[in-house]
């Protein structure tokens, strides 16, 4: 399940400060051990959860003990993402701003109450149903926060072999002659829910044979527009060719140049579909000293 599977930044971050505190098996995600490693003091309170640094690396977090044991933990992670990677006083601070650190937040319970190195770890049924199970039972976490995360690791497992799809099309491109494919020139974007930021997690080039042979260079703007591409439409993008850092420019203009030329003559004039990944267009851009 987990071949093609890749790790969000945030994702990292809380593998990287498990390792680094030698949480590693999930009998120890508990408040009790957690908050041990990490010099947090934990106090019970009948009000509503809520953490504080009271000093550089050391931390207080108030558990509302009027909630059941799971949610507590919950509760416990949220506040714990938040200490850990916001600063600022959330009742003051704009609107957006507390949104984005909110939904940060959400996604580091995620991570931490479900770690991909320990469900790695974990012989999983092969039943959805019996996988979700066993998840919630090994975290001991609500049914469905496992269910999201299995929903989750799945979808990032296809979208993994998705990129790497162009591997299986080698032996077919080098034993017989290109074939061309009607295609019109358009400008896509696939957005993963479940990541950490609201721009697009791939952009996808389809351009025509005539494109593709007479121009080359083909300029877009990270502005869109782009036709988005939901779920279950990934399966009509399988033949895309990835598209490396060296294949992309940055216009006065603002906007992002695909090299076409080095495409071209890389895949042989047989490939008219391109995946672009967002980390290549922020490499770009940091070059540049833009911003996505």
């Amino acid at each position: 399940m987990f071949r093609f599977y890749k790790l969000t930044p945030l994702e990292q971050f809380v593998e990287d400060l498990y390792l680094t505190h030698g949480i590693l098996s999930p009998k120890q995600l508990n408040i009790g051990e957690v908050a041990r490693c990490l010099n947090v003091w934990v106090y019970y309170k009948p009000i509503t959860s809520r953490g504080l640094e009271i000093a550089p690396g050391m931390y207080t977090v108030n558990i509302d003990s009027r909630l059941a044991s799971a949610e507590q933990w919950l509760d416990f992670l949220h506040e714990l993402g938040h200490l850990l990677r916001h600063s600022g006083n959330q009742t003051i601070l704009p609107k957006l701003f507390t949104q984005a650190q909110e939904a940060d937040a959400e996604n580091f319970v995620l991570y931490s109450a479900l770690p991909i190195s320990m469900i790695k770890q974990i012989q999983l049924p092969s039943s959805r149903i019996e996988t979700i199970q066993t998840l919630a039972a090994t975290f001991r976490v609500p049914f469905k926060l496992a269910e999201k995360r299995l929903d989750q690791i799945r979808r990032r497992e296809y979208e993994g072999s998705l990129m790497n799809s162009y591997i299986k099309f080698n032996i077919a491109r080098y034993q017989s002659a290109p074939s061309y494919e009607e295609v019109e020139t358009a400008v896509y974007a696939y957005y993963d829910s479940s990541d950490d930021c609201t721009e697009p997690t791939q952009i996808i080039i389809q351009v025509d044979q005539q494109t593709l042979l007479n121009q080359d260079e083909f300029e877009f703007s990270l502005d869109g527009p782009f036709d988005r591409i939901e779920e279950h439409q990934l399966q009509n993008f399988a033949e895309c060719k990835p598209v490396k850092f060296h294949d992309l420019d940055y216009t006065r203009y603002g906007r992002i140049s695909l090299r076409l030329k080095n495409l071209a003559i890389r895949y042989y004039n047989s490939a008219f579909k391109f995946i672009v990944q967002r980390k290549d267009i922020e490499q770009v851009l940091h070059y540049y000293g833009a911003d996505f």
